[in-house]
């Protein structure tokens, strides 16, 4: 695929002919002959490569190139000039241009030198997107891959679209983490380099969406408007099915032309805008009713993904709370440093119909609320449902339970035996073993006892514990 080129050249033969060869040679090519022709031409249009007179008859080709350092620093820019001297190639390069050309023009040079600034574009969004994959506490790929079997499908799948420049519909029920799927897709798209924008159509008036998408051009001022900003890029659009209806045809165009008509503009700007769209609702329904274009549920969906809801995957809670138990702790400046296995209970048993969002706020309130270096089942709210006595009580005495109750303490004391041993199986030792807990020693000797797990001094350890699998009872 071809580069967006820009020639900027005053003499007309000189310019028409590069223009002619770099447009047989593959490229998409516009050719001015000033530069403040070059400038509109800039606010317009996205360009992967500037090739620039040195000299022209209004403004210099330097101002060129520091209108393209300032406002497209993806924008690679070549200098040509008739004027050899030392100093004027010295300054362009000082100023941001990749390359510079003598006048008169080897055709053969000129073809040499794109195809090398096109490698040198193509190497720089790779390294970005190994950059980003190597960075694992920011890489949303990482993140999904520490879920279960249902998130690793999904991550399989991404990583399949990694040379894919499709659009993408991801479906999933508000909360399931459609935006972390958005940034998977970017960051592991030769796109990396470029942003990443996200937007909420619901989060704005109807009337709001058109200038947010694409852009305002009036006598106050310009706005660049999202589409334009994530030129290079992704531009992430959740909840989609909250776009008006009048909007919707604007956004096919943008979508299918790779081209946005700002308000109050009267010729369109070209864009290079991958998209991810989002939405919880049923888009067929709405096409069936009316209130949703088919055509550009076509060109959005091109491939589509789900993400499970929580409840699908109450596997996945372990690791999801350690998470953002470990997030808020930071965030809140707090010594939480792990779940008791109770509360690790009540937060598996759970529904979760807000899905991660609403976990995210359980833990966020429960490491505020937490007394002694751990989240208890007291910390959490009562809506999760019937907790476990974490003394023990129903053992020692207290009134009977009745069925419900009793059925709930038997898989509560199940669930904390397996965590407990799994635990202990990649732990060294009974210190460590609390540790990955979150509990002291001693309350580890007690959730041991609880639970029906003898503790005994292994030969090379004492006196931590052991855990057999056999029951004290």
């Amino acid at each position: 695929m071809g580069e967006q080129i820009l020639v900027v050249e005053d003499e007309k033969t000189l310019c028409a002919n590069v223009a002619r060869f770099l447009t047989r040679a593959g490229h998409t090519v516009r050719a001015v002959e000033t530069g403040r022709a070059a400038l509109l031409e800039l606010d317009i249009r996205a360009f992967d490569l500037v090739i620039t007179d040195l000299r022209l008859p209004d403004i210099d080709g330097l101002a060129v190139l520091d209108r393209v350092r300032e406002g497209s620093p993806e924008t690679v820019t070549l200098i040509m000039t008739a004027f050899a001297s030392v100093d004027s190639a010295v300054e362009a390069l000082r100023r941001g241009a990749h390359d510079y050309m003598l006048k008169p023009l080897s055709l053969a040079d000129l073809e040499r030198k794109v195809h090398n600034i096109a490698e040198y574009k193509r190497l720089g969004r790779e390294n970005a997107r190994l950059r980003t994959q190597l960075r694992g506490e920011r890489n949303a790929l990482e993140k999904l891959r520490r879920g279960g079997r249902e998130l690793q499908e999904l991550c399989d799948v991404l990583e399949r679209m990694a040379t894919s420049d499709s659009n993408v519909l991801v479906l999933g029920e508000s909360g399931t983490g459609k935006e972390l799927v958005a940034r998977a897709l970017h960051e592991t798209s030769d796109r990396a380099s470029g942003p990443f924008l996200t937007f909420n159509v619901s989060a704005v008036s109807d009337a709001l969406v058109e200038s947010h998408l694409f852009g305002t051009m009036s006598k106050e001022g310009d706005r660049e408007g999202l589409f334009r900003a994530a030129s290079g890029g992704t531009l992430f659009l959740d909840e989609i099915g909250d776009v008006p209806l009048h909007i919707q045809m604007k956004l096919l165009h943008a979508v299918d032309g790779k081209e946005v008509l700002p308000v109050g503009a009267e010729r369109g700007v070209k864009v290079d805008t991958r998209i991810v769209a989002a939405t919880h609702r049923d888009l067929a329904a709405m096409v069936h009713d009316g209130t949703f274009r088919q055509d550009l549920l076509y060109r959005l969906q091109v491939i589509q993904l789900r993400v499970p809801p929580v409840r699908e995957r109450l596997g996945d809670i372990p690791q999801l709370a350690a998470d953002l138990l470990e997030h808020h702790a930071r965030a809140q400046g707090r010594a939480v440093h792990g779940i008791a296995p109770d509360a690790m209970v009540l937060l598996s048993s759970y529904a979760w119909p807000g899905n991660v969002r609403e976990l995210s706020n359980v833990i966020e309130r429960a490491v505020i609320l937490s007394m002694d270096g751990h989240i208890t089942p007291a910390d959490l709210p009562v809506e999760l449902g019937i907790r476990p006595s974490s003394s023990g009580a129903s053992h020692d005495g207290a009134p009977p339970l009745d069925d419900e109750a009793a059925n709930l303490e038997r898989a509560t004391l199940a669930f904390q035996r397996g965590h407990i041993e799994r635990v202990v199986q990649v732990s060294s030792g009974r210190d460590e073993a609390a540790r990955r807990l979150g509990l002291s020693p001693a309350t580890f000797y007690r959730y041991l006892t609880r639970v029906g797990l003898r503790a005994a001094a292994p030969a090379a350890e004492s006196p931590s514990p052991h855990v057999d699998g056999k029951s004290t009872a």
